[in-house]
């Protein structure tokens, strides 16, 4: 019998994704034995040398697949030879509207990368062969892959000989025309584009200056990609993508003819079209494997999903899926578990589905939205094109979807305690050497609803739990929750600020108090006919949210602190002065009402829009009143509110009715009606019955006639953001550092997302033996945080302007693009799942 040879996983294919995977299973698990088998012989690492060519090949790397590259070790070499993106220009041939993605508006130093294919692999390669617990099989042919019990066996010949390789994981990674796939059976859904894409190099007579351009027409887009180190270079990668036919007539045209004919196409943003360089061909198709996974094997790569290159998303999601397995196959292992058992595959195909999703999804449909001349995706065309200049978060989705940030982030590789230290040796050295008693590692000033879940999120984390954390609130005891009646101010939880919840151990509690989840999610304009419906089925969930009444949350994240020791509540207690130490590691001392004085590492403000931390601290805002208020009650409707959020735009400001339920009774709503100044003390002003009358006109009767409401409240609303969330030794979170309209219900969910992110960085500095209040902690912190805040905000302040204009052409294109994103399940997607905060 052949000889039969052992490894833990072997990779078929030695391409980009076959090598890059290869790499970052030796530095994220070095004890396992890795074979790789390409068809083609690698030239030895000694042997690598570069010469930059007119006629080499690119590729678009993703700002998310730099981090991923970073973290390998490869960018100093890499980018040696690899030219930043300064900006993205997207424009419509043939219309006026066009959007920018540029990376210094984004804080970045590059929106992606532009890397000649022969250097990418040559280093890739290199690391490779550095590497002892890689073994290469080059050039070898994998004849059969077999099916066995707890392996899979690989029939492989090279140089002659025949021989087998048994491994616990068979990775196939062999192209979009794998033999392997074939040979399985496992068959693939194919979508014909009718397109062939040229590719080539071209020459010009303007400086790039680091910009790319994505440029639609009826035949199809035109990409060109920046080359050369330098911004004042002259060359790009094109990507001409046309009708077969044309194809292959524009592929044989002389030089010139090509240039002429895509200079008429592109056009002169880059001046005169000089040179070009040799052509290649490759006809345009959607591959999709039906199965990516079975028992002992994985299908990456192309041989998983072949996409169009309008986005450059092909090899960027092939290494986020990469990243994903190589995290999967950690966890795994680490639980004593196969790296090729089913169990195992089928968690990181369920983790990586949905970007797979998106982003199969956000090619495919943005290809064939813009190669076409229909009139109405004409129209569609150019409402995607002004959301990309004028609603802030849509284009934060569209520009993280592009550069690869979009969705959960990768940990795949090891992170480890320096051998002689434990992980509670990391948290007494982050303990400040003061005096017992009025000593504490983290105080968080507000016992509110993020105040209190992040001094829970903060004290139960593994590396945390002998940490001292006070909590300091100026009320003298918390909102009182009753079961009778309903709290008039309730909150719109999403799927990320419950799974917070769940984590600190007060969601099954809250469930079982009252909390309606609701399904559907209907919105509509009032000024004119158009609506859009968001449907839990859409997204894969069984619900949208739920909606929470304040005050049970609070009652029991309060009675949970109450459980965890190492929380000390101070109440009621009012700081009155910040004093700042002059010792490195105790950065903040404050004073409070009652005379006392506390120290710690690290103050976080929670104390609400009106923080009297971020005030004493000194914290600079940008704030305007919205010239509105928000009147909010309960109010009893004839009919059942079906389980769904509804929401109604009108000149004057959003009307809200949230769905409620209590013993089954499903027609109570908590409104939220934001009205101008005015019209808000018009309303106020009436009686119980004369105001139902008026909310049930506001409302067009969707649920009938509104019967009865209980005492109105009015807020005044004012928009407040902080310039900066940190300081030494302060972090603002909350309603303390951003403070929104609540046409959308985001404001907590978006102080959540705070918590989250800050008790991340704070297990990151203890893990570390760093301070808590250490300058690069708070930064990521507030990296993570800031832009997406910002974006919500002015998404915010977009739609109220828009929707609050009466302008007969701003209502024209409301209503249009409404009607057409209502019809676009993807686009649909990639905002309900922005909103629910899914990863």
């Amino acid at each position: 019998m052949s000889e039969i040879l052992a490894f833990d996983i072997a990779i078929i294919g030695g391409g980009m994704v076959g090598t890059s995977l290869a790499n970052m299973l030796a530095v994220s698990q070095p004890q396992l034995r890795i074979a790789l088998i390409e068809a083609q012989p690698f030239a030895r690492a000694d042997e690598i040398h570069y010469q930059a060519s007119f006629d080499a090949r690119s590729t678009a790397l993703s700002y998310g697949t730099a981090k991923i590259l970073r973290e390998l070790g490869l960018w100093e070499t890499l980018q040696q030879h690899i030219t930043p993106i300064a900006q993205v220009h997207v424009s419509d041939r043939g219309h006026f509207l066009g959007g920018l993605i540029d990376a210094a508006a984004n804080n970045l130093d590059a929106v992606g990368y532009v890397v000649e294919n022969a250097w990418l692999g040559k280093v890739l390669l290199g690391h490779l062969q550095a590497q002892e617990t890689i073994q290469c099989f080059a050039p070898a042919k994998v004849v059969q892959l077999i099916p066995q019990e707890n392996s899979a066996r690989l029939q492989v010949q090279a140089d002659g000989q025949e021989f087998f390789i048994d491994a616990a994981l068979a990775v196939v990674a062999d192209g979009g025309d794998s033999a392997v796939r074939r040979n399985l059976g496992i068959a693939t859904q194919v979508r014909e584009y009718g397109q062939t894409a040229i590719i080539t190099n071209v020459e010009f007579s303007e400086p790039h200056a680091g910009v790319a351009y994505e440029r639609f027409t009826d035949q199809g887009p035109i990409a060109l990609l920046p080359l050369g180190e330098s911004i004042y270079a002259q060359q790009s990668a094109l990507v001409w993508t046309l009708p077969t036919d044309q194809a292959e007539k524009i592929l044989q045209a002389s030089e010139e003819d090509f240039l002429s004919q895509l200079q008429a196409r592109f056009g002169f943003r880059v001046g005169k079209l000089t040179r070009v360089a040799r052509r290649y061909a490759y006809p345009l198709q959607l591959l999709l494997a039906e199965e990516q996974i079975r028992s002992h094997v994985v299908l990456l790569g192309n041989a998983a999903h072949f996409l169009h290159p309008v986005a450059g998303q092909g090899f960027n999601l092939a290494l986020r899926d990469c990243a994903c397995l190589v995290e999967t196959l950690r966890g795994a292992i680490a639980n004593k578990l196969s790296p090729g058992d089913l169990s195992v595959l089928q968690t990181y195909l369920d983790r990586q589905a949905f970007d797979q999703q998106l982003t199969i999804e956000f090619s495919d449909k943005l290809v064939r939205l813009f190669s076409n001349d229909h009139l109405p995706l004409i129209a569609l065309r150019h409402l995607g094109l002004f959301s990309l200049e004028y609603f802030p978060l849509l284009k934060d989705q569209f520009i993280a979807q592009t550069m690869g940030t979009a969705g959960r982030q990768f940990q795949w590789k090891q992170n480890l305690l320096l051998p002689s230290q434990s992980a509670s040796e990391t948290v007494e050295g982050s303990t400040a050497n003061t005096t017992p008693g009025t000593t504490f590692d983290v105080i968080i000033v507000g016992a509110g609803l993020v105040g209190a879940s992040l001094a829970c999120a903060i004290a139960q984390t593994g590396s945390a739990r002998q940490l001292r954390i006070a909590v300091i609130e100026a009320g003298s005891e918390a909102q009182h929750f009753s079961g009778d009646n309903f709290d008039p101010r309730v909150v719109a939880l999403t799927h990320a600020s419950e799974k917070l919840l769940r984590k600190i151990g007060c969601w099954d509690a809250i469930v079982r108090a009252r909390v309606c989840a609701y399904r559907e999610m209907k919105v509509w304009d009032g000024e004119g006919t158009a609506a859009i419906e968001f449907d839990c089925a859409e997204v894969q969930q069984n619900h949208l949210g739920h909606i929470v009444e304040n005050s049970l949350i609070v009652n029991q994240l309060r009675a949970r602190m109450a459980q965890l020791p190492n929380i000390t509540l101070i109440q009621p207690a009012t700081v009155t002065d910040l004093i700042p130490l002059e010792q490195q590691h105790s950065a903040v001392q404050i004073r409070l009402d009652n005379g006392s004085e506390l120290r710690a590492e690290l103050i976080v403000a929670a104390d609400g829009a009106k923080s009297r931390v971020r005030e004493l601290a000194g914290f600079s805002t940008r704030e305007w009143d919205y010239g509105q208020q928000a009147i909010i009650t309960t109010v009893r409707t004839e009919q059942p509110h079906e389980f769904t959020a509804w929401q109604r735009f009108m000149h004057t400001g959003p009307l809200a009715f949230l769905p409620l339920q209590n013993n089954g009774d499903a027609h109570q709503c908590s409104i939220v009606w934001s009205a101008d100044d005015e019209l808000a003390q018009q309303l106020m002003e009436l009686d119980d019955g004369a105001f139902c009358a008026r909310l049930t006109l506001a409302f067009e009767s969707r649920l009938g006639n509104v019967r009865t409401c209980d005492k109105r409240y009015v807020i005044p609303l004012r928009q407040r953001h902080a310039t900066s969330y940190i300081k030494r030794g302060i972090a603002l979170v909350g309603d303390a550092a951003h403070n929104i309209h609540p046409l959308a219900g985001q404001g907590v969910n978006l102080g959540l997302l705070d918590v989250i992110a800050l008790a991340e960085e704070l297990e990151r500095a203890l893990v570390r033996a760093l301070p808590l209040s250490d300058e690069s902690i708070l930064r990521r912190y507030q990296r993570k945080r800031l832009a997406g805040n910002l974006g919500m905000m002015a998404a915010m302040e977009t739609f109220k302007r828009l929707f609050g204009s009466q302008s007969l052409a701003v209502n024209w294109l409301r209503n249009t693009g409404m009607r057409q994103l209502n019809s676009i399940t993807a686009v649909k997607k990639i905002i309900v799942n922005a909103a629910l905060g899914v990863q």
